[in-house]
């Protein structure tokens, strides 16, 4: 965000702001929005010169107040509605009511790779258009993340334990801590355990190269929200040298990697004897895969290693952002205290029952970390909406009256159902154990032999709170079959974390929690803001309760 500041204020980047805003005002005037139906629009006056480009331009400032006015006028009352969206394409949004019938659709007529294309700006900033395109990498992660998580989980712990030392340090004395800077580089490490393994993961040239290039498409994808369709071929060869730049810097140690991969699994295929063990990771994953569809293609060293740029940028951005989130409302909170004390109880005693090596049943035991986490994606999530599609074949929704074209954009408003109060509660009010309170009272009373025979449909009711869990008033994953594969390595990831650091560190809670800003349509966490951290004198001298 630092270097999108930069260009910003620089003198030649507000001439070539004012042009393109210009262009963009006579491109949305003349342009060809067909495809939408006539439903109503927020924030757009019929009255008013250029008004839909007006209303575009004006919603980067907006979206908050147009996102609660759409709620309450259409899709609360189970009425879709019209958002007139910066990028100078307007989305369609639907009531909740209506995300079985979106999702439902099949992938020829609304698409969700072609909105990850158009939204993160697959054609210009991820070193080679086809990558987005064909998104071979979504397949993998799809197919063997889910499956391997309980494999991962030594290493994750291995690594968790390693980079929190490093980066939050062994000092039983207080320091203060950029909570953003030192989430990044403990979330790339930790991700980067799973995509590429031992030794990589923890090469600080390799490291600061991926996560800078997960930087570079947050800068990009913002200020090509201010560049015209025409005009962004042209500028995109310049905008986007960091991008190639930070890939080479990665490549450089990933090519001998995968060639080496690449070379030892043919010979392992050749001869079972063989003294080497394939290891657990996205790259032997990716390569298994393309064996198996017989995708020449995919088996090209220099794809896999682009391959690795996005899910890098999947894997640092979202999580980081997601955590950086978390701890701030836990240690902003009026009740900061006690979540904190009621975290470390738990980590405490379940850590104890695992007997100092995590598994994922006993990650799934840790109920308030993962209450945790969810209700700050609920009430300090970075996207504000949710489901989205690009309308590929004409649809129709029959119960509404009204089609919708292809070209056209739909999705949900995730922000508003969140923090709906007929849904949850003082939804203006962080509440880390909103979701385990009900969980552990009612496990409290099955150990009273309070129950009687309704309990079992109580049980899976109480499950299905949890933060992988996804539902029509819970959408930070999306939902359906679209759903984030990624979502059960966060919670594992996360939930791990959280736990660490109650039990190794001790957080000074601060006075409140300092607020996220609206940056057009998404919401970023503080980015510059400390907190203060000191290792626990026993943790210290054991060198960490979890190792």
């Amino acid at each position: 965000m630092d270097r999108l500041s930069d260009y910003l204020t620089s003198p030649i980047s507000i001439v070539l702001l004012a042009v393109c805003g210009l262009a963009y005002v006579l491109h949305s005037r003349f342009s060809n929005n067909g495809a939408l139906p006539d439903l109503p629009w927020v924030g757009k006056a019929d009255d008013q010169l250029f008004a839909e480009a007006r209303a575009s331009i004006a919603s980067f400032s907006n979206s908050r107040r147009w996102l609660n006015e759409g709620y309450t006028k259409y899709t609360k009352k189970g009425l879709s509605y019209i958002f007139p969206d910066f990028s100078g394409t307007p989305n369609v949004i639907i009531p909740r009511e209506e995300i079985k019938w979106l999702i439902d659709h099949d992938d020829r007529g609304v698409s969700v790779s072609e909105m990850h294309h158009e939204q993160l700006e697959g054609a210009y900033i991820f070193t080679d258009p086809y990558l987005l395109e064909r998104p071979f990498h979504e397949d993998v992660v799809h197919k063997a993340l889910a499956r391997k998580i309980g494999l991962l989980v030594p290493d994750v712990q291995d690594e968790m334990q390693n980079a929190m030392d490093d980066v939050f340090g062994l000092e039983t004395e207080w320091r203060e801590v950029c909570v953003f800077e030192a989430m990044m580089k403990v979330i790339a490490r930790v991700s980067n355990r799973m995509f590429v393994g031992l030794p990589l993961c923890r090469n600080e040239e390799y490291l600061a190269n991926a996560s800078a290039f997960a930087q570079d498409i947050i800068t990009d994808i913002a200020l090509f929200s201010f560049i015209p369709k025409a005009l962004k071929p042209l500028l995109a060869p310049i905008l986007t040298i960091p991008n190639r730049k930070h890939y080479r810097g990665t490549a450089k140690h990933t090519l001998p990697l995968i060639h080496e991969r690449l070379e030892l699994m043919d010979r392992k295929a050749r001869d079972p004897s063989l003294d080497w063990q394939e290891p657990n990771d996205y790259i032997s994953w990716h390569i298994n895969l393309a064996r198996a569809e017989n995708n020449v293609r995919e088996l090209d060293p220099v794809l896999i290693s682009r391959r690795l740029m996005p899910i890098n940028f999947a894997a640092i951005h979202t999580t980081t952002f997601t955590i950086t989130n978390a701890l701030f409302d836990i240690v902003g909170s009026r009740s900061a205290a006690d979540y904190l004390a009621g975290l470390e109880e738990e980590a405490h005693r379940v850590f104890a029952e695992e007997d100092g090596k995590w598994s994922k049943p006993g990650l799934a035991k840790l109920v308030r970390a993962d209450s945790a986490l969810k209700d700050s994606m609920r009430i300090s999530g970075f996207m504000t909406r949710a489901i989205s599609r690009k309308v590929t074949h004409r649809i129709t929704n029959e119960k509404a009256g009204w089609s919708l074209e292809p070209g056209a954009l739909v999705a949900t408003d995730l922000y508003s159902v969140h923090m709906d109060s007929e849904i949850y509660p003082r939804p203006d009010e962080y509440d880390a154990f909103r979701f385990s309170r009900p969980r552990e009272e009612f496990e409290q009373s099955q150990k009273e032999g309070k129950l009687n025979e309704r309990s079992k449909d109580e049980v899976l009711r109480l499950k299905n709170t949890g933060l992988i869990t996804t539902s029509e008033t819970f959408l930070p994953f999306g939902h359906g079959r679209h759903a984030c594969p990624g979502r059960f390595f966060v919670s594992t990831e996360l939930k791990m974390l959280i736990s660490h650091l109650v039990l190794n560190y001790e957080i000074e809670p601060l006075s409140e929690r300092p607020p996220n800003k609206w940056f057009g349509p998404n919401v970023i966490p503080p980015m510059k803001q400390t907190i203060k951290v000191r290792r626990r004198k026993e943790s210290a001298a054991t060198n960490g309760t979890s190792h």
